[in-house]
């Protein structure tokens, strides 16, 4: 039973949900709220760097040799989901309901996760 429970409380999920409890309970305000923004962005901005920093001059010269395919995934992300948000909103509201539809929209307007776009990177 022990061994159960250790599988499926991962203590990861124990962290990622006492942060959550943590941000619910004390939540930044006022000039550390400022701070943290500053902070979560210098903090995205390393990921990338160290990710980038670690690929070798050639697997770096390899992924600029498929542009078509970066293209294709950058047209996809910014072109073709919100167009298709955009004709989920043409649908009769019988079928979509226009609180789910304007949901919708919003999900394909928004960019990739930042773990995403760091597989993107790579």
């Amino acid at each position: 039973m022990k061994r159960f429970l250790a599988a499926i409380i991962d203590p990861f999920l124990l962290m990622l949900l006492a942060t959550v409890g943590l941000a619910a309970l004390l939540p930044a305000q006022g000039r550390v709220a400022g701070l943290v923004d500053i902070v979560a962005g210098v903090a995205i901005a390393l990921l990338f760097f160290f990710h980038g920093a670690k690929l070798s001059r050639e697997a770096i010269l390899a992924g600029m040799g498929h542009w078509r395919l970066h293209l294709t995934v950058l047209a996809s992300t910014f072109v073709l989901f919100p167009l298709l948000g955009l004709a989920a909103g043409l649908l009769p509201a019988t079928v979509l309901p226009p609180v789910i539809a304007t949901g919708i929209l919003y999900l394909c307007l928004l960019p990739s996760t930042v773990q995403s776009s760091i597989a993107f990177v790579s």
